[in-house]
């Protein structure tokens, strides 16, 4: 069986661009070529990304999983795979548990492409996702926040403590909330958004968060 990136990519919940960089950068993967180029992935490739998700989900870095043989990291995934298939873990649901319909990676695509930054953590509050927004507002992309929590890398000297604290209590007691706050770019530039997060469920059980930032003028601010 062989698997296109944007398959891969549905399977594994990593992004296409991520996982091109993951390629490129640390030679995770060995995709094989059609005659007109494309690269089609194998099941050994879906192994070892699992492997690499369940080592993030550790606490490693992904510059320590490098070290670890290609071998190694598919037998993990593979491990993965069968306690998630098992219901022996509780793991953020991949992109088919959370949507219904055929094709899932169509709602994924309309997140992507709303404009706003998009973030979905697990219950832990530890990035799982984000769109491409996120880099336009903030410059990180997911490979940079994959594994942490948002707070710990935008907020800095300027930001309320009083936002914060309420984002916290919220994510407590999985209550939705929305607060103006100043988070930092990439560059060290401040930036006041407007975040809301949200409790995210299938059916009843929580699994996460998913939160949307967008910039606020610094005249729209002064107005209010």
């Amino acid at each position: 069986m062989s698997f296109t990136i944007g398959k891969l990519a549905q399977l594994t919940g990593f992004s296409t661009n991520l996982i091109r960089v993951w390629e490129r950068r640390h030679a995770f993967l060995r995709p094989g070529r059609l005659d007109n180029g494309f690269r089609r992935y194998t099941t050994e490739d879906l192994a070892v990304l699992h492997g690499i998700r369940t080592l993030l989900d550790q606490g490693l870095r992904i510059g320590d999983i490098a070290r670890i043989g290609r071998l190694e990291l598919a037998q993990a995934g593979a491990s993965e795979s069968n306690g998630r298939h098992s219901g022996a873990t509780d793991a953020l649901p991949s992109h088919e548990d959370y949507l219904d319909g055929r094709h899932p990676e169509i709602a994924w695509s309309i997140l992507d492409a709303l404009p706003c930054a998009v973030i979905v953590t697990d219950k832990r509050g530890l990035v799982r996702w984000v769109n491409r927004g996120v880099a336009l507002l903030c410059g990180y992309d997911l490979a940079e926040l994959y594994g942490i929590k948002p707070g710990n890398v935008l907020q800095g000297p300027e930001t309320d403590h009083a936002a914060v604290e309420q984002l916290r209590v919220a994510a407590a007691n999985q209550r939705p909330c929305s607060v103006t706050i100043v988070n930092y770019h990439k560059s060290g530039e401040p930036y006041h958004a407007l975040v809301e997060v949200t409790p995210l469920r299938v059916g009843v059980k929580h699994v996460g968060f998913v939160g949307t930032a967008r910039r606020i003028a610094s005249e729209r601010l002064a107005a209010e």
